[in-house]
């Protein structure tokens, strides 16, 4: 740049010397190029740079997406080549149980019947399932799976002297084998998740096909649904289906209303010593309950239950309360923690078994 003095603005007479500097302006060679105030930047190698890294990145993807795809693939395929036979059983099984399930909440309260042939004690040596939820889990498929999931032991079934196994198995074993695993394998794009996904798959293979094939068995299907918070203070449904006729065996609405009936087995049996347990038996436990519905099913099914009047439960429920002291111990009075023999009521039980009214179930046989 050249600062150029016009030589009209030189100064005259009194004016200041020094000449009056006007603005600077490129030389026109200088327009050719780079202007001296613009600073030196490589360009071209930053270009290139960027590129470089570019290629990489998606060369990286490339490799991995080429990856995941191949495990993918692989998941797929050892899914349909060896499991193909179970999954269409489990499947077919599975939408059976939820449509009985699903029937039979949408049809309100059942009618009590059985089919006459049905004996409870039938099923004693026989395979089955066992289901219980509470009816808002058993009017869709979801809330049908959400409900087995959640399925806690009780004792109907020990009750009823039958073994079933849990339905909660069948949804948490066989998940693997529904459409919906199979989705989350097509849709996972990360290869690492795959990997976990394949690893689980050999797992499931090894462990939970047996688990299910098991299930798969099954020759009765027995379902409780809860029509309250509890199977105490609200009825429960209760309907048995033949699995392999596909027919319905029993439906009824039961209410519990029963008591344990403690018994001393060492004053029956001579000879047997029986530590004396804590406290006051609980005579309206979890267990009285489940073992008075299974009572009522027994009774609609003909099978024989013991009744015991009213009179007899406070009796009873009154000598457990008691509490015995020591010295009372010597002049025959039972011990701390033995039952008290407590006098027959005025009106006794009848000799014959009959179905239960307002009496309860006996205490069911340890397993």
């Amino acid at each position: 740049m050249k600062a150029v003095s016009d030589p009209e603005d030189l100064p005259s007479g009194d004016e200041p010397s020094s000449p009056r500097l006007r603005a600077a302006k490129p030389d026109p060679e200088e327009l050719e190029g780079r202007p001296a105030y613009m600073p030196s930047i490589p360009w071209k190698w930053a270009l290139v740079a960027v590129l470089a890294l570019a290629g990489v990145y998606f060369g990286y993807q490339y490799r991995e997406g080429a990856r995941a795809d191949a495990m993918r693939e692989q998941i797929l395929t050892t899914h349909e080549e060896h499991l193909a036979p179970i999954v269409e059983r489990y499947r077919t099984f599975r939408t059976r149980i939820e449509d009985w399930t699903m029937e039979a909440a949408n049809a309100g309260e059942p009618e009590r019947w059985s089919d006459p042939r049905l004996r409870i004690s039938g099923l004693h040596g026989g395979e089955g399932l066992y289901l219980r939820l509470h009816a808002e889990d058993a009017t869709s498929r979801e809330g049908v799976e959400r409900g087995g999931r959640a399925m806690r032991e009780d004792a109907i079934t020990r009750c009823l002297g039958i073994a079933p196994a849990s339905a909660r198995g069948l949804f948490e074993n066989g998940e693997f084998l529904m459409p919906s695993w199979l989705d989350q394998v097509r849709e996972e794009p990360d290869y690492l998740r795959l990997r976990v996904l394949d690893e689980q798959l050999a797992r499931n293979m090894s462990v939970d096909v047996p688990i299910v094939a098991n299930l798969l068995r099954a020759q009765y299907f027995l379902l409780v649904i809860e029509q309250g918070e509890n199977r105490r203070d609200a009825p429960v449904d209760v309907y048995l289906w033949d699995l392999r006729e596909n027919r319905q065996l029993l439906r009824t609405r039961v209410q519990a209303r029963g008591v344990l009936i403690p018994v001393r087995i060492d004053r029956m049996l001579p000879g047997v010593q029986v530590q004396d347990a804590p406290g006051v038996p609980a005579m309206t436990s979890g267990g009285a309950h489940d073992c008075s519905i299974a009572a009522q099913i027994k009774a609609i099914t003909g099978d024989s239950v013991v009744e015991v009047g009213q009179d007899t439960i406070e009796a009873l429920r009154e000598a457990a309360e008691a509490q015995p002291s020591a010295s009372d111990s010597d002049a025959g009075t039972p011990s701390a923690g033995e039952t008290p023999t407590v006098p027959a009521p005025a009106t006794s039980a009848p000799t014959t078994p009959t179905a239960p009214t307002e009496g309860t179930a006996p205490t069911p046989p340890a397993p």
